[in-house]
C-alpha cells in the first residue's frame, strides 16, 4: 500500500494475496474471491452487483402472481381440448405470462418476481387438473369403472409442467 492509496484495506498476509478484485482492486483470497463471468471479485461487489437487478415494488410480486395466475387459468380450459398440441401451446400461453407479467410491473424484475410468476402459473393451472382428479379419488372415475378416456387429465397435467416452466424461464431471461 502506498501513502497516496485513500483506501484501505484490511490487512492480509502477502503470502495469501494473490488476487484483486477486478471491479474495486481490493485484495482477496482465493477463499473469498468469487468467480463471475468478468473475472474474480469480492463479496461486496457481487452484492452491490445483485442489488442493482433488484428493481421490484413490494407490489410487483403479487401482481406478477395475480396476472399469471389467470393467465395460466385461462390457458389450462384449452388443454383438456387441444390434446397433443397442448405441447405447442403451452410454452407459448408460458411466454405469453411473463411478457404480461413485464408489461404489468413496467419491466421490473427481481427473483421474487419470478418465483411470484412460477407459483403463479402453477396455481393457475391447478383448479382444472384438480377437478379432472376428484373423480378418480372418489371412486367413480373412468380409471375404476373400466374404461373412459384419461387423456384430458394427462394433456392437464403436461400443461401445467409445461406453462410454470416456460412461464418461469422467460421471467428469469433465459431464451428459449
Amino acid at each position: 500500500m502506498t501513502e497516496q492509496d485513500p483506501i484501505a484495506y484490511p490487512t492480509i498476509p502477502e503470502a495469501e494475496v494473490q488476487l484483486r478484485c477486478n471491479r474495486c482492486n481490493k485484495p482477496i483470497t482465493p477463499a473469498t474471491a468469487i468467480l463471475t463471468e468478468t473475472g474474480y471479485r469480492c463479496a461486496e461487489c457481487v452484492r452491490a452487483q445483485q442489488r442493482v437487478f433488484d428493481t421490484t415494488n413490494k407490489l410487483d410480486p403479487f401482481l406478477g402472481f395475480a396476472v399469471a395466475a389467470l393467465i395460466s387459468f385461462a390457458g389450462s380450459w384449452l388443454s383438456g381440448m387441444l390434446g397433443f398440441f397442448t405441447i405447442l401451446v403451452a410454452p407459448g400461453i408460458g411466454t405469453l405470462i411473463s411478457n404480461a407479467v413485464r408489461l404489468v410491473v413496467n419491466r421490473r424484475r427481481s427473483k421474487a418476481l419470478n418465483k411470484a410468476v412460477l407459483v403463479g402459473a402453477i396455481v393457475g393451472a391447478l383448479p382444472l387438473l384438480i377437478l379432472a382428479i376428484l373423480p378418480l379419488l372418489s371412486g367413480s372415475g373412468p380409471l375404476l369403472t373400466g374404461g373412459g378416456n384419461l387423456m384430458p387429465l394427462v394433456w392437464r397435467v403436461v400443461y401445467a409442467a409445461l406453462v410454470s416452466s416456460s412461464a418461469y424461464a422467460q421471467a428469469k431471461g433465459m431464451r428459449l
